[in-house]
């Protein structure tokens, strides 16, 4: 006897049109590519949630500790220093290099712990991924908040070695890279790359009075 399970796989194989299952495929293929896009961005916000929701209870080392595993895992920080230093970075050995992305580092997360410090039932809403280029994409998203307006945070993801990763914040229409190449690009030309070091690593212990 034939069951119905079997019947209808056999509908499945039989019945309905190749066209229609070719369609499907497409379908599927395009939102699990678009998950694996926001996946970067996803992963931030869900963090950034669960450090405010524990500002009250946690120290911002243990907070500093959940950005830091998102920030190293999601975010292309040799490709943002080498954009943000722009032409000063062929001038720098790869022990500076190495000094300057650590640097960078963790004054990204340091900033993510400081601002987001307190829940107050916000929320981050996906607005659309739009494809800019090969291998790359923006993703539209906002900051939801319950005593004031929205923030538009949108991110520019980028495939490298077959991980999407984030390359660019731009918030409310602010890129930070843009931001911070000028700032950086300034004090290299007046003070040299010794004083930018020396900038971030004050600007690091301003937001970390803990560590």
């Amino acid at each position: 006897m034939t069951s119905p399970h079997h019947s209808f796989q056999r509908f499945l194989r039989y019945f309905i049109y190749p066209g229609i299952v070719f369609f499907s495929t497409h379908i599927w293929a395009e939102t699990e590519q678009e998950k694996a896009i926001q996946a970067p961005v996803n992963e931030l916000h869900t963090s950034l949630i669960n450090i405010m929701q524990a500002a009250e209870k946690q120290s911002f080392q243990a907070r500093y500790d959940v950005i830091e595993k998102v920030v190293l895992e999601y975010f292309d920080s040799p490709l943002i220093a080498k954009v943000i230093l722009g032409r000063y970075w062929k001038t720098l050995d790869e022990k500076s290099k190495s000094e300057f992305i650590n640097l960078f580092n963790r004054l990204t997360i340091s900033t993510y712990v400081d601002r987001f410090d307190t829940y107050r039932e916000q929320s981050f809403k996906d607005i659309s991924t739009e494809k800019m280029k090969k291998n790359r994409y923006l993703v539209k998203t906002e900051f939801v908040r319950t005593d004031d307006e929205p923030v538009s945070f949108n991110y520019i993801v980028q495939k490298e070695n077959d991980k999407w990763k984030i390359i660019s914040v731009i918030a409310n229409g602010i890129n930070d890279l843009s931001l911070k190449r000028a700032d950086y690009s300034a004090i290299i030309k007046d003070q040299g790359f010794d004083a930018l070091l020396i900038d971030l690593k004050e600007k690091i212990r301003l937001l970390q009075p803990e560590i």
